[in-house]
C-alpha cells in the first residue's frame, strides 16, 4: 500500500491488516497503552466485522505501528479509534504515515470529515493532528477511566 522512511535507515510498510495479526495487534495495544487497551475479543470484532479500516505498519515482517478508523453507516463521518507505534519506533514518521494513509483513504470514499479524541496532556499527538488538519472541537472532561480529559478533533475533507 505505502512504503516509507524518514531518514532512509528505517524503511516501513504500510497495509490494511488480517485475521493472521490479530496475536500482533493485541501485543501492540498492550506494549502501547497500559489501562485501557482492547481485549481480544473486542480488536477481532474490529478486524473481521465492523464496518472499519485497520491498516498495520510493519518493519522487516514485525507489525510496529497500527490505526483503526471506524466507519459509520449512512453518514460520510469516519472516528479514528485507535492510532499505535510501538515506544521503540515512535518519532521516524510512521504515525504521520498511518494517518496520511488512512486520510487517503476516506478522502478517496467520499467521507465528509473524520474525528478522534486525544487525552489533553497528549502533546506529541496534538502536534501530529494539528499537522495534518485536526481542529480541536470541544473539550471532553473525565473521558478517560482514570479521570483525565481529553479534547475531540475534527478534520473535514
Amino acid at each position: 500500500m505505502r512504503k516509507g522512511a524518514s531518514d532512509g535507515s528505517v524503511k516501513w510498510h504500510i497495509r490494511s491488516a488480517t485475521k493472521d495479526d490479530l496475536d500482533s495487534l493485541l501485543d501492540l495495544e498492550q506494549i502501547c497503552y497500559k489501562e485501557e487497551t482492547f481485549h481480544r475479543k473486542q480488536l477481532k470484532y474490529l478486524l473481521l466485522k465492523a464496518r472499519s479500516i485497520v491498516l498495520v505498519a510493519q518493519i522487516s515482517g514485525n507489525i510496529v505501528g497500527s490505526i483503526i478508523v471506524l466507519l459509520r453507516e449512512r453518514i460520510l463521518n469516519a472516528r479514528i479509534y485507535s492510532l499505535n507505534v510501538h515506544p521503540e519506533h515512535r518519532r521516524r514518521g510512521i504515525a504521520g504515515s498511518l494517518m496520511d494513509t488512512a486520510l487517503d483513504i476516506l478522502e478517496e470514499k467520499g467521507y465528509d470529515n473524520v474525528t478522534l479524541e486525544v487525552g489533553i496532556n497528549n502533546r506529541i499527538a496534538q502536534d501530529l493532528y494539528r499537522s495534518k488538519d485536526f481542529i480541536v472541537d470541544k473539550e471532553l472532561p473525565h473521558y478517560y477511566k482514570n479521570g483525565d480529559d481529553a479534547l475531540h478533533l475534527m478534520r473535514k475533507f
